[in-house]
């Protein structure tokens, strides 16, 4: 079963639509040059919304939708840092007391802006994954309302209205190649898309150090085993979630992986050819389309900078090409 209706998209970008103006979508290029083969590429610039990363939609959207009494107890999370970011931010604004768990060794200018916020922060676990099943702990513990980055209904509503907004922008557009770290992303692209434009192909990208999810559609199943070390942290999972991979098997025209390198390139290149920050997650769309480029030769084609929140360390290492 589809996991969220046109009508649930059409809801959340009412909640959000006073707080979020549509973010911009452009063309460059010399980006356009970069990529060749004839492919107009347009940019959703979801760096630019108050978070600088589109999951603030995602939070706003969940936590609009809560009720009265959820609100009062509060909410938990966990997130490598841009869903923390984003909740602490909606509950900022909504009164929502909202605590986040995150995994040992967090990028640490994430957790400062999640305080900065009024989140309460948990540091426990050697990962993501591991951050989530505190959060769980604490939805039986505290009583607290449970807002997954992923699992959740009105997060992947909230995370469609991006492609809502890009089809309303440019209507002719024939792909989107997109990030996959847990799918709210690609699965809401491909609800809009169904709606606005079947004919619409949403391919993911993952990092190939975080290959769980790309193997898993691949294989047709789910599998385990993996690691998540990666230096594109919103795309750091080492499973599939049951909310997303179903869709992400029935709808995605295609997924590939990318490696630490292509995922550095395409940093370095959005910064030269549109002067945008861009953190790992963030230009994980453009490698992909790198990766694709052949195959989308003459297509109109989306990419998101889903989030430029790159800390400064790592920064470095990619403008000097150690990564």
């Amino acid at each position: 079963m589809w996991p969220v209706t046109m009508e649930d998209v059409l809801a959340a970008r009412e909640r959000i639509r006073a707080r979020l103006p549509p973010t911009p979508l452009r063309r460059y290029a010399p980006l356009e040059e970069a990529v060749g083969y004839g492919i107009r590429v347009y940019v959703k610039h979801e760096n630019h919304q108050p978070t600088q990363a589109f999951k603030v939609r995602n939070a706003l959207a969940a936590l609009g939708a809560l009720t009265d009494e959820e609100k009062k107890r509060g909410v938990v999370g966990a997130s490598r840092g841009n869903h923390g970011q984003a909740l602490a931010w909606a509950g900022e604004i909504l009164g929502v007391p909202v605590t986040i768990c995150v995994p040992r060794g967090n990028n640490p200018d994430k957790n400062e802006a999640m305080r900065g916020f009024g989140a309460e922060l948990i540091e426990q676990g050697d990962d993501y994954d591991a951050a989530a099943q505190v959060a769980e702990r604490l939805v039986r513990e505290r009583g607290l309302t449970l807002v997954h980055s992923t699992n959740h209904r009105q997060v992947i509503a909230g995370a469609a209205t991006i492609t809502l907004e890009m089809l309303e922008q440019e209507p002719g557009l024939d792909a989107l190649v997109l990030a996959v770290g847990g799918g709210s992303q690609a699965v809401g692209a491909m609800t809009a898309a169904r709606a606005m434009r079947p004919s619409l192909a949403v391919f993911g990208v993952q990092a190939e150090r975080a290959a769980a999810i790309h193997d898993s559609w691949h294989k047709g199943k789910p599998v385990t085993g993996y690691t998540a070390n990666t230096f594109a942290d919103g795309l750091a999972t080492r499973c599939v979630y049951e909310h997303t991979f179903p869709a992400l098997r029935e709808g995605l025209a295609g997924f590939v992986k990318v490696s630490e390198g292509a995922i550095a390139d395409a940093i370095r290149l959005l910064l030269r050819t549109t002067h945008n920050l861009a953190e790992g997650a963030g230009a994980a769309g453009l490698a992909g389309l790198l990766a694709l480029r052949e195959s989308l030769a003459g297509k109109a084609v989306g990419i998101c900078i889903s989030g430029g929140n790159i800390d400064q360390e790592t920064l470095r290492r990619v403008v000097s090409r150690e990564i």
